[in-house]
């Protein structure tokens, strides 16, 4: 079944499965990370007829202290058996192995100064953490990235759930997203401001967030969304963007929310990781 992914020719039309939300953690094993991320893919690609032709893609979201897109389009990291080369473009890599074959784009997440984020996907540009949301949301524009404001547990209420929904009037009819992530727990309501959204068109991208946990890892590709395209692997980005903004795709969701104890495990361990940061 893995060969279906990388069989399919340059242009073949396929379902495009997508992980808009990924962190590769210091803590993982790269070899396993993309094992798991493929077998998740194909996974969710699987049909009561078997796995048809799939292409997954992992589209990064790196924080200021990370650059694995640099170090895996170096080489600089064991991939034990994953062989990683450039594409026809400079923010897209292709990861293969044994008949299976990953496309990684390259993107940031910024903490803006109202300790909400932005990703920025498919650039290789920074902007540094701390600044107003505005601006982060000016100067990724700025850099051509696609942006998209992730939800976060806690952050979308009171002052910065109005400045999400001022936001979200502000980019109407622009390359604006608002973010899903697989580690929301299954008893959350669904946040109110992806229904402001929908009124306006603002589509919701999905994607799993791993958590700097060695668990965390093959939670990656478990949760996201696809698309039925024509896929070239050749710029998988730029045949990808276009189509997370056309009205007339449906970006089709897949996979399910946290479960609760696993939720509330991350939270105190997320919580006690920051008490140990050095200030």
């Amino acid at each position: 079944m893995g060969g279906h992914a990388s069989t399919a020719t340059t242009r073949d039309r396929v379902r495009v499965i997508i992980d808009a939300h990924v962190h590769i953690h210091d803590c993982y094993e790269v070899a396993e990370f993309l094992d798991s991320a493929y077998g998740n893919f194909r996974d969710a690609a699987q049909s009561p007829g078997g796995t048809p032709p799939f292409a997954g893609v992992l589209l990064l979201t790196e924080t200021a202290e990370a650059d694995w897109f640099s170090r895996l389009s170096s080489c600089a990291v064991s991939t034990s058996g994953w062989n990683i080369h450039g594409t026809g473009e400079s923010c897209s890599l292709i990861a293969e192995c044994q008949g299976k074959r990953l496309a990684i784009v390259a993107g940031r997440q910024v903490a803006g100064a109202e300790d909400l984020e932005v990703l920025m996907l498919g650039t290789t540009g920074r902007v540094e953490d701390g600044r107003p949301l505005r601006e982060v949301l000016e100067e990724a524009e700025r850099l051509g990235a696609v942006r998209v404001v992730p939800w976060g547990p806690g952050k979308w209420f009171f002052g910065r759930g109005r400045l999400v929904g001022e936001i979200i009037r502000r980019m109407e009819g622009r390359e604006f997203f608002l973010g899903d992530e697989g580690g929301r727990p299954g008893f959350w309501p669904t946040p109110t401001r992806f229904g402001d959204a929908a009124r306006l068109g603002v589509r919701v991208l999905r994607g799993t967030d791993p958590l700097p946990f060695p668990w965390e890892a093959g939670r990656v590709a478990t949760f996201g969304f696809s698309v039925e395209a024509a896929f070239d692997w050749s710029r998988p980005w730029a045949n990808l963007r276009p189509l997370l903004s056309d009205p007339g795709v449906t970006l089709e969701p897949y996979g399910r929310l946290e479960r609760p104890l696993r939720f509330f495990r991350n939270q105190v361990g997320m919580q006690m990781r920051k008490r140990r940061r050095p200030r």
